[in-house]
């Protein structure tokens, strides 16, 4: 089975309560998947933490919980950390993203993570965003969509 790439929201959810955190869990389960962690996700998941913070949708002590769920995550081996090249990352992303981002509209970040599949040589992406869906669909991904 080849390895998908999962946009960071959908990693989000699986570190605190979101709408499709149930569904997104159930399809991990039956694909039987690690997450890659990569320091783009790392730094994505993070930063959104600390904005819920800021809107106070969490506190201090749930995001160490997520911090602390992590790194089990990644001592289990469900999480893992790829190597991912971030300047070839921005590179091919300068290069495709008047291709794409002209057709789709897709955000800076989103397209960041289409490429980083693309580059770290996975077929499989999944998203619950359909601008980032498209992006990857140009980019002749397999394209996975939860709702």
């Amino acid at each position: 089975m080849s390895q998908p790439y999962f946009d960071t929201g959908l990693v989000l959810k699986l570190l605190v309560d979101e709408p499709l955190s149930e569904v997104f869990q159930g399809w991990l389960e039956l694909r039987s998947v690690p997450v890659p962690y990569t320091r783009l996700v790392e730094l994505e998941v993070e930063n959104t933490l600390q904005a819920k913070c800021f809107r106070k949708e969490i506190d201090a002590r749930q995001i160490r919980r997520c911090q602390k769920l992590i790194r089990e995550l990644l001592a289990e081996g469900r999480f893992f950390r790829p190597e991912l090249s971030m300047e070839e990352v921005l590179l091919e992303s300068l290069e495709v993203m008047p291709k794409v981002t002209a057709r789709t509209g897709c955000r800076t970040l989103d397209l960041l993570h289409v490429v980083s599949a693309i580059t770290l040589g996975y077929d499989e992406f999944v998203t619950a965003d359909k601008r980032q869906a498209e992006a990857a669909r140009l980019l002749e991904l397999k394209v996975s969509e939860l709702q």
